[in-house]
């Protein structure tokens, strides 16, 4: 617990932006969807030039060569340095890494879709880098390789059922262990990169000593060690560039601009930092460095920043920087690293809307002597952010019994402005425990951050979450499978036959075989998730992340892309529980119990999608049934009761070596995704709609008994005993920014919530009506933020099916 300095506090309420900030943030409103194929065309020409050399030196060489002799630049408003690309936003592409992931470059027109909505344009020359790319890379790179290994095991199974919305990510996302997780800053910071490459040596030297037979580690330790150097050169050539620009300048207030910035690049990252303008600048070097080597890592997540940073902080406040100053420099990098963007696979523009990196800062939380650790630093975040009215980065408040009022209020200050749940609340008690019901001692559990939009992961262990085809599966697509006798969406079999539901004589035939087919399933996915861990470090290396990333990977000698039982972590999201919980209370209301239906007639009017009046007739019945979200026993004990079965069966699965997978029910606009791949469902949603969001939000619509009523059924679900996270959703209209009373208000619904063991919760703070105009006339709206799942975005830049499911959530008021 630390010594706050209340009398900072209302100093950083009187905060702005700086003119500086206000410049970068004008450029990047301004600045238009652009691909770079810059490190594209150096990773071919270091592919040429390493060939026969090993596989860890020439993906090494290869990030050396791409930070050697990538554009950089030094914009106006900078005073931190480093872009992925010289534009304010600018799109990399990861070819060597995912193949031949973005099919739009064989269209001679030349436009690249970046999201579902928006496009760039590249010419014809700048077409063929990328082309001739995909024809080097394409035959050696791990995705191509593990699809063809799993065709000789299950035939078309797996396209097949991504195809079907069944499963995700596919493997084209470039996702290896660690890679979208944070790099090690408690160690990396205080030690510098020249420690880390002399470490690296003496590694070297010891094994050749002892008469180390795997020369496997030498190569990892070298290759390290030209990642480290090229890291500490790219951060050199800004210094050069800034000196350059000094020399032809006049104005002396840009001179020193220019030489702090010159000053700052020879120092950092090679040495540790001294400042907290300098360990910025350090943590972005780094960061570029992990999006270079792959631009799917461009998640440059902070995890607990207001505890690492806070030395910096509070030394140079008391060295008399000013806290202007301090936040400025923090506004900079919140701002950067809340817009980098890259070029995604199709799959990832479904279940992620937007390609900005979901990147992640947490505060608060509890510490090492059970103690909770907010700070000033965590409310100049919070501030900062505020300020900023991005939609990135996500921020996610670590709530405890001893979170502070100060900054639970202003939490929700923060929330009020941005109005697009920021930040997110997450239980704090509730993520620990379950950390340590997996074997996690405290001291470590304590340390979760957020990857992304809030699944967890831990210091020091290397996180699969995304890799090897494993992240999400969807209970209501396997719903439609089972009410289909193992017949998908696209009518292809990627289930068991299980038998026509219209046989059926009782709802329990009807339970058991949907659990039949969610063991099949998910056993099949876990088992082929296990053959493309074996695959994937024999085409892809990531030896910068793994020196970075987990302190074990220097000791073990070991690339992050070969799993090890002791530090890697797996996961698992299990979808749309609270769809399939409606549904199947419906079909045991309707068939079973009450005999208005018959399986016939709900099968008949599912698959034409409720068509014509009697098919709207059922519709109606489907709908009017108990439904989750309204504080009714019946329908909260079925999310329960397939909740705790589906938990049940993933823990059931061995995953030996390595440690079982974990469960994370969390957001992303994964619900958008979901719905394209089941049809009608007997909850009275329509075909390929998108599914509740979230994983605990109700069915939009369907929460009729007011606010407390969703959180006692959101208790009531059991979620928090199983899983370590559970996104619920709620949106509350705009009166609540008229009144202070509304800020307590909210606070003490949160903490009411969270004390009766509610797990995650956010708000979307915003009228109906005018999300409605939003839609109709997006020009008038352009940084309206809203709440997708697990993370913001710009409402705008949203498909119209995730517009219109945020429009018609339920509205309260408090």
């Amino acid at each position: 617990m630390y010594e706050i300095d209340q009398s900072l506090l209302p100093r950083i309420d009187a905060l702005e932006l700086s003119e500086r900030n206000k410049a970068w943030r004008k450029a990047m409103k301004a600045a238009p969807w652009k691909v770079y194929v810059d490190r594209e065309r150096l990773t071919v020409e270091s592919w040429k030039e390493t060939e026969g050399e090993d596989l860890e030196i020439r993906i090494a060489k290869m990030l050396k060569k791409v930070m050697d002799n990538v554009p950089i630049k030094i914009h106006e408003f900078d005073e931190i340095v480093g872009r992925p690309t010289p534009g304010v936003i600018g799109c990399q592409t990861a070819i060597n890494v995912c193949g031949d992931y973005i099919h739009d470059i064989w269209n001679d027109d030349g436009i690249i879709g970046v999201t579902l909505d928006a496009s760039a344009v590249l010419t014809r020359e700048e077409l063929e880098v990328l082309r001739e790319a995909v024809r080097i890379f394409e035959p050696i790179c791990m995705p191509s390789n593990t699809y063809t290994a799993w065709r000789e095991l299950v035939g078309t199974w797996a396209e097949d059922a991504e195809a079907a919305k069944l499963k995700d990510p596919g493997l084209q996302n470039g996702i290896t262990g660690q890679s979208t997780s944070t790099l090690d800053w408690p160690n990396i910071l205080p030690a510098g990169l020249k420690t880390y490459i002399e470490r690296c040596q003496q590694h070297i030297d010891a094994y050749i000593a002892q008469g180390g037979t795997d020369v496997n580690k030498v190569y990892f330790w070298k290759a390290a060690i030209i990642c480290l150097q090229a890291t500490i050169d790219h951060s050199k050539r800004y210094a050069k560039l800034a000196r350059e620009m000094a020399a032809e300048t006049a104005d002396e207030a840009e001179k020193a601009r220019l030489i702090r910035i010159a000053e700052t690049c020879e120092y950092v990252p090679e040495n540790p930092p001294r400042t907290f303008h300098e360990a910025l600048q350090f943590m972005e070097m780094c960061s570029l460095a992990k999006m270079f080597e792959n631009p799917m890592q461009n998640n440059s997540h902070w995890g607990r920043a207001d505890q690492y940073l806070y030395p910096y902080f509070k030394n140079d406040l008391a060295n008399g920087v000013p806290l202007e100053e301090i936040a400025s420099d923090l506004a900079d990098m919140i701002g950067r690293w809340g817009t980098q963007t890259f070029v995604s696979d199709d799959m990832n523009k479904e279940t992620h809307q937007i390609n900005f990196g979901i990147n992640n800062v947490m505060v608060g939380g509890l510490g090492q002597d059970h103690t909770d650790m907010s700070n000033e630093l965590s409310y100049l975040i919070l501030h900062v952010v505020a300020c900023l009215k991005l939609s990135s980065p996500t921020v996610g408040l670590r709530w405890n019994e001893q979170t502070p009022d100060w900054l639970m209020n202003k939490a929700i200050r923060t929330n009020m402005d941005t109005r697009g749940g920021i930040p997110l609340f997450q239980n704090d008690h509730i993520m620990i425990q379950r950390y340590i019901d997996y074997g996690i001692p405290y001291e470590e559990a304590c340390e979760w951050r957020g990857l992304g939009c809030v699944y967890p992961c831990l210091p020091n262990r290397a996180e699969h979450y995304g890799a090897e085809g494993v992240a999400a599966f969807n209970l209501a697509g396997l719903l439609h499978v089972t009410l289909h006798n193992g017949i998908d969406i696209n009518g292809k079999r990627t289930g068991l036959e299980t038998g026509d539901p219209r046989s059926f004589k009782t709802f329990e035939e009807l339970y058991d075989a949907f659990f039949k087919q969610h063991k099949a399933f998910i056993y099949r996915v876990f088992w082929l998730g296990a053959v493309a861990r074996d695959i994937c470090h024999q085409y892809t290396r990531t030896p910068l992340l793994s020196i970075l990333g987990i302190e074990a990977s220097m000791d073990l000698g070991q690339d992050l892309t070969k799993a090890h039982p002791d530090y890697s972590m797996f996961g698992i999201s299990d979808r749309a529980i609270i769809d399939v919980a409606d549904s199947l209370l419906a079909v045991k209301h309707l068939v079973y119990d009450d005999k208005v239906l018959t399986m016939d007639e709900l099968m008949e009017a599912l698959d034409s999608n409720f068509a014509g009046e009697r098919g709207e007739e059922i519709r109606q019945m489907c709908l009017h049934q108990p439904k989750y979200g309204n504080d009714i026993k019946e329908a909260d004990d079925m999310v329960k009761r397939v909740s705790d079965e589906s938990a049940r069966i993933i823990y059931s699965y061995n995953n030996a070596p390595f440690r079982n997978m974990i469960i994370s029910r969390e957001g992303l606009a994964w619900h958008y995704f979901g719905g394209l791949g089941a049809g009608a469902l007997p909850n009275g949603r329509p075909a390929l709609e998108p599914l509740n969001d979230g994983s605990l939000s109700p069915m939009r619509g369907a929460d009729k008994n007011g606010p407390t009523a969703v959180l006692l059924s959101a208790i009531s679900s059991g979620y928090s005993d199983v899983c370590c996270s559970a996104v619920l959703n709620q949106k509350f209209n705009s009166s609540l920014l008229k009144s202070e009373e509304s800020i307590d208000k909210l606070v003490a619904y949160t903490n009411a919530f969270m004390k009766n063991h509610g797990s995650h919760i956010q708000y979307n703070i915003m009228d109906t009506e005018q999300l409605k105009d939003a839609k109709a006339n997006p020009e008038k709206y352009p940084d309206l933020i809203v709440r997708i799942g697990g993370f913001s975005a710009y409402f705008v830049q949203l498909s119209s099916g995730i517009q219109d499911d945020v429009i018609y959530r339920s509205e309260f008021e408090l």
